[in-house]
C-alpha cells in the first residue's frame, strides 16, 4: 500500500508532459494512505479547484491500475479561502479598479436605437446572475457608450449586488504586461477567488508580443469555470481583431455578441436633443437635424461641442446662429475646399477604381462598380459636408439610408484593411491638392 501514490505517480509522469507533472501532481503530497483509502492534499485552493477539473480521473484511474479497489479522495488545504480574499486585486502590477464613474450609469445613459440592444444585455448581467450568455462581448465604433456601459455595470452591481466586480483595460496589459509573472495560476486565484463579474475594456488593443494572450486566456479560463460573469469591450468583433489568437477568438464569442451601430441621421438627432436637453439651453428641432447632419457621430464630440456651444450661450447672452456657427464649433479633421465638389469625387474615385463614370449612378452591381461608388459616397460626405440625402440624390436618386450604409461600409474597411484604407487616403490626399484654393 505505501508504494501505491509511487507507482500512480509514475505512471502519471509517463501519461502527462514534463510541464504538466511538474506543475500540478509533483506538488500533491499525502495526507491520509490506509484501509483502502488514499487522500491527497493540493497546496492551495486553485490547485485543488484545477486538479478536479482536469486531472482527478486521471489521477483515479492510474491509481487502479495499481490497486483496482482504492479511494482516492482531494482535500483542499485549510485556511485558503479565508487568506485568498485578503489581497487587493492585481494581475501582476496591473491594477484591477474596484471605483466607477459616478457619472456613468443605467439612469444616466443616453438611450436611442442604434445602441438599445446593448443597453438591455448590460442591465442583464446585474439583474440576471444567471443568465444563459457569458461573456458579454459589446463590439461598436469608438466614442458610442462601450466604457459607459461597463461603469454603468459596476456601479449597479456593486449597489444592489454581493461580491466584487472589478475594471480591466486592456492598454494596462500594454504598459505593465512585462511584470506578469510566466505561471500566475496562484496569483489568478489570489485576484478573482473573489470576483463576481470582471470588465474589460478596449480587447482589441491586447497585444499580441510575449505571453500576454496566454495569460488572457487562463483568465478567461478561470472565469468561465467558476461562473464569474464577464463583459468586453472592442471597436471590432472577435473574429476582425488580426492579432487575436483563435483559441480567444473563439472564446469571446461563447455567450453574447451586442453591437452598437454606427448612428444615423435620427440617432445623431436624438443623442443631439438629448445633450442640448441637458444643458438647459433651448434646442429647436431644426438646429438639431442640422447638427445631425453636418455635425459630430458620436458622445464625446457631440458633449465636447454642446460644452463649447453653452460657453458661447453663456457670453453672448443669446443662442447663436448656428448654421454658421456650428461647424466652425466643431471643426473638421479634413478641411474642406470650397471649389470641391461631389462630381470632382466621382471622376477621381472613377479614375482610381477604373470604372466608368456614366455607370456610377447606375444600377449595375459589379464589385469594383460597388466600392468605387460606395467610397465616393463616403468621401462626398466627409469632404463637402453635403446631407445624405442630397449625396443620394447625385448617385442615381438612392434613398438617404443607401448612403449611410456606404459610409459604414467604407468606414469598417478602412479600420480592417490597410491596403484599402491607403488607396482612400491617397484618393483625399489627390482630391485635397487638385482643389486647393
Amino acid at each position: 500500500m505505501d508504494s501505491l501514490w509511487p507507482e500512480a505517480r509514475r505512471v502519471l509522469k509517463q501519461t502527462l508532459t514534463a510541464e504538466q507533472f511538474q506543475q500540478w501532481i509533483e506538488p500533491l503530497t499525502v495526507t491520509t494512505l490506509q484501509s483502502g483509502h488514499l487522500v491527497l492534499q493540493a497546496p492551495s485552493r486553485f490547485h485543488y479547484y484545477w486538479i478536479e477539473e482536469h486531472y482527478l480521473a486521471l489521477i483515479q484511474s492510474s491509481c487502479r491500475t495499481i490497486d483496482s479497489g482504492v479511494q482516492l479522495l482531494l482535500q483542499k488545504p485549510d485556511g485558503q479561502a479565508k487568506s485568498a480574499k485578503t489581497h487587493r486585486p492585481f494581475i501582476g502590477n496591473v491594477p484591477l479598479a474596484t471605483t466607477f464613474q459616478t457619472m456613468q450609469t443605467f439612469e444616466n445613459y443616453v438611450l436611442a436605437p442604434f445602441n438599445r440592444f446593448a443597453f438591455a444585455a448590460a442591465k442583464d448581467v446585474c439583474q440576471d446572475i444567471n443568465a444563459a450568455f457569458n461573456p458579454l462581448f459589446i463590439e461598436g465604433p469608438p466614442g458610442l457608450g462601450k466604457t459607459h456601459l461597463l461603469h454603468a455595470i459596476g456601479n449597479d452591481w456593486q449597489a444592489n449586488n454581493d461580491g466584487s466586480v472589478a475594471y480591466l483595460s486592456c492598454r494596462n496589459l500594454l504598459v505593465f504586461g512585462p511584470s506578469i509573472p510566466p505561471s500566475p495560476y496562484e496569483a489568478l486565484w489570489q485576484t478573482l477567488g473573489d470576483l463576481k463579474v470582471l470588465l474589460v475594456d478596449d480587447v482589441h488593443q491586447v497585444p499580441s508580443e510575449g505571453n500576454f494572450q496566454q495569460h488572457f486566456r487562463e483568465i478567461f479560463n478561470w472565469c468561465y469555470d467558476v461562473g464569474t460573469r464577464m463583459v468586453f469591450t472592442a471597436t471590432r468583433l472577435p473574429h476582425q481583431i488580426p492579432d487575436l489568437s483563435l483559441g480567444l477568438r473563439s472564446r469571446l464569442g461563447w455567450g453574447l455578441i451586442a453591437r452598437i451601430q454606427e448612428p444615423d441621421i435620427d440617432g445623431c438627432y436624438q443623442v443631439i436633443e438629448t445633450f442640448l436637453g441637458a444643458s438647459k439651453m433651448p434646442a429647436p428641432k431644426e438646429i438639431c437635424r442640422y447638427l445631425a447632419e453636418h455635425g459630430p457621430l458620436n458622445f464625446h464630440e457631440i458633449k465636447d461641442f454642446v460644452e463649447k456651444l453653452q460657453e458661447i450661450v453663456e457670453k453672448e447672452g443669446s443662442l447663436p446662429s448656428l448654421k454658421e456657427r456650428a461647424l466652425a464649433i466643431h471643426g473638421n479633421t479634413t478641411p474642406r475646399p470650397e471649389r470641391l465638389s461631389m462630381q470632382a469625387i466621382k471622376k477621381q474615385v472613377c479614375a482610381t477604381y477604373g470604372v466608368s463614370l456614366e455607370a456610377l449612378p447606375g444600377a449595375t452591381k459589379s464589385r469594383p462598380l460597388v466600392i468605387a461608388r460606395q467610397v465616393g459616397m463616403y468621401l462626398s460626405r466627409k469632404l463637402t459636408g453635403s446631407t445624405y440625402a442630397a449625396i443620394g440624390g447625385s448617385f442615381g436618386g438612392r434613398d438617404h439610408s443607401t448612403v449611410i450604409y456606404a459610409c459604414r461600409k467604407v468606414r469598417a474597411e478602412i479600420r480592417r484593411n490597410r491596403v484599402f484604407a491607403e488607396r482612400i487616403v491617397e484618393i483625399e490626399k489627390k482630391l485635397l491638392e487638385d482643389y486647393k484654393e
